[in-house]
């Protein structure tokens, strides 16, 4: 081998290894930055979630039933579920039930005034309004009114009148109970709604784009902004209560701020808020906590 070509392999050798070095180095560097930036994801994450302010529950005590449904509770002790469509009223004195199985299926049951039950059977389109004992003080099957409606959600109003969804006209209005009178009230809406819920002067509802919608007793109609998936319950001052990944959450839609309930039940199944009392529906029974709703 002459000395110019000695010098060009070597030369050549040289550039190999530095070429093989420069590679080794360049996977070294990129490996080094995934795992910067996925430390600082962490970091970051963990920053983010110390921000969500928390809310400390004091434990009242459990109570175990069997039940398909949670309805709610009274605030006096009274507590609404059902099972197999027979709906319970327990205290720790009593249980006391209603059934009417040949309407099928309990759909819903109305707490607005607790001391008179409004139970929705959605497959036979009939509402039963019950006593404070649940006894049957009066039954609607809407499919029977001189102009039939045909309804999908129902809960009290005022005045001995009924909030209704007609399904059929897209309509909501008030079914006066004395005068057995269906008066539609405002534009038609929607029905395909995610949640609802009633109060004597208003019903609001969550739609398919997941906005909170009230109409007063007038028909007037707001928008309270977008709320997150897998509502619970709706509460004033246009603050809600969620899950999310298995966590409770309580959201005000004014500014945004969030606040995460510190809780130990998982699987939860219903809650229902009411007078500082929150209660906690799973598989092993009703969990009631005092909460202090900032």
């Amino acid at each position: 081998m002459t000395k110019h070509r000695r010098i060009c392999y070597q030369s050549f050798v040289k550039i190999k290894y530095l070429t093989r070095y420069l590679f080794q180095g360049l996977i070294y560097l990129s490996v080094m930055w995934q795992n910067i930036r996925f430390l600082s994801f962490l970091l970051i994450s963990q920053w983010c979630c110390s921000q969500v302010d928390k809310i400390n529950l004091v434990l009242i005590d459990h109570i175990s039933i069997q039940a398909d449904h949670y309805w709610g509770n009274d605030g006096l002790g009274n507590y609404f579920y059902s099972t197999n469509s027979v709906l319970y009223k327990k205290n720790n004195e009593t249980v006391i039930q209603y059934q009417n199985l040949p309407l099928g299926d309990l759909k819903k049951v109305d707490l607005t005034n607790p001391l008179r039950p409004v139970l929705f059977y959605e497959n036979f389109n009939t509402v039963v309004l019950l006593d404070n004992y649940l006894n049957e003080i009066q039954s609607v099957n809407f499919s029977n009114l001189p102009v039939p409606i045909v309804v999908n959600s129902v809960g009290m109003s005022n005045q001995n009148r009924l909030w209704v969804y007609d399904a059929s006209l897209q309509q909501v209005g008030l079914y006066h109970l004395t005068s057995t009178a269906f008066s539609p009230i405002g534009n038609p809406v929607q029905g395909n709604w995610n949640y609802y819920q009633c109060s004597f002067n208003s019903l609001d509802w969550i739609d398919a784009q997941y906005h909170w919608k009230r109409m007063t007793i007038y028909g007037q109609i707001t928008d309270l902004g977008t709320v997150p998936k897998n509502i619970l319950q709706l509460l004033d001052n246009q603050k809600v209560l969620y899950l999310a990944e298995g966590q409770l959450f309580l959201k005000s839609l004014v500014n945004g701020k969030i606040h995460a309930l510190e809780i130990v039940e998982k699987s939860i199944k219903k809650i229902y808020c009411n007078e500082q009392i929150l209660s906690i529906f799973t598989d092993k029974g009703i969990t009631n906590y005092k909460i202090t709703i900032p």
